[in-house]
């Protein structure tokens, strides 16, 4: 299909729908009721700070059909609480009821890092792709979502089980379940969003048509974090606004968006910036672009060293700042270990960049990394304070 097509099918949508200023998109995972807790439930997110919340993950079996990651999760966040002595759910209390409250829509995200290998055979036949498409009209009728945001991650990469006809497969993919969202909004004058996480380098991008997808597409959630971890021979900066040296250009925030909004001419108001609430471990290393032995397992969950975990051993560290990257790291010397992460500081300047840029927003993974045990959102609040008075100016 034609880009010029593919334009003609997005003018005949039903409606479009746009937020006023800046976006805050946050991922909320479905299996987070097993840590802390179950600190984070529904009615305790800050529905006020947010405009769009992904719930994560659901994805896709190789017939189409779509199955949660955590089924227990999904009773609890999508079904809506239980009164522990009948059994009977609250009305009202489900993850979506809560959100639609406060004028914040919901999507589910298909897919997820761990659960990608399917698309590349679901996305290769037609059937499949209309059993897909169906299976995401189911998904919103039972839980009454607001439309899918696919995170395929990635089209055409070889370790997920994909091949080079990704490329074309993706497009086709997202044009089956628009047909079908927007089918679905003529029969309930509804509008229902298509949005999609996509890879922030480059090797990725050129196996995905940009500008097909970008006339299919509501918005592209550009995953600008995991620039450098534990995987890489070197340490260096989990998201950096930008490179600290030259010939480490492509791997930043600024490198992505230029990549997207520069290189493909993707819209701006369509384009929304990824904001990690999470870093990255470097055992055997103190210093940034240095040899490592992996990540650090002694002072961090198994899970990842989130923002919440960072700020206790952060008292144990030595804080420096990359002026070049607008991002700090964190060094103790005595443990031999080496913390990039993000802080409000940083933060601040990203959402700064947002607003200077004028791109639509940013997507956070994830919303319980910054929530802490009083119920304060120091990163989460930064970005809505940044955000804010773009806000009320357009009122």
């Amino acid at each position: 299909m034609t880009t010029r097509r593919l334009a003609l099918v997005v003018l005949a949508h039903l409606c479009a729908w746009s937020a006023a200023g800046q976006e805050i998109i946050g991922y909320y995972p479905s299996w987070k009721w097993r840590s802390r807790g179950n600190l984070v439930t529904p009615a305790r997110i800050p529905y006020e700070k947010f405009t769009i919340i992904n719930y994560a993950f659901f994805y896709p079996l190789l017939d189409g059909t779509i199955v949660g990651r955590d089924t227990t999760g999904d009773g609890m966040y999508l079904v809506g609480e239980r009164d522990p002595a009948t059994g009977t759910v609250t009305p009202g209390t489900r993850l979506t009821d809560l959100a639609h409250r406060h004028g914040v829509k919901v999507l589910p995200s298909l897919g997820g890092w761990e659960e990608s290998n399917n698309f590349s055979a679901v996305a290769s036949r037609s059937a499949t792709r209309a059993a897909f498409a169906h299976s995401c009209i189911e998904l919103i009728k039972k839980f009454g979502f607001d439309g899918i945001d696919i995170d395929w991650e990635y089209p055409g990469y070889a370790d997920h089980n994909g091949t080079p006809a990704d490329k074309q497969n993706f497009t086709l993919l997202l044009k089956a379940l628009r047909d079908s969202l927007d089918a679905y909004g003529r029969q309930t004058q509804g509008c229902y969003l298509l949005t999609a996480a996509l890879s922030a380098a480059e090797a990725n991008v050129k196996n995905m048509e940009i500008p097909e997808i970008t006339a299919l597409l509501d918005r592209l959630n550009i995953m600008t974090y995991d620039f450098h971890g534990p995987w890489d021979p070197l340490s260096g900066h989990n998201a950096p606004l930008y490179p600290s040296s030259p010939e480490d250009s492509a791997r930043s925030v600024h490198g992505a968006f230029m990549l997207y909004a520069r290189t493909y001419g993707v819209p701006l108001d369509k384009i929304n910036l990824g904001v990690p609430f999470y870093g990255q471990t470097f055992t055997e290393c103190t210093e940034l672009g240095a040899p490592h032995k992996g990540s650090d397992t002694t002072h961090f969950p198994a899970a990842g060293a989130f923002y919440y975990s960072i700020l206790p051993v952060k008292e144990k560290c030595t804080r420096y700042w990359d002026d070049r990257a607008k991002v700090p790291y964190l060094v103790n010397r005595s443990w031999d270990l080496f913390i990039s992460y993000d802080d409000e500081e940083s933060i601040g300047h990203k959402a700064r960049y947002v607003v200077d840029k004028g791109v639509r927003g940013v997507i956070i993974w994830e919303i319980t990394a910054d929530y802490l045990e009083d119920g304060t959102t120091p990163l989460l609040d930064v970005i809505y304070q940044t955000f804010r008075p773009v806000h009320e100016h357009q009122k």
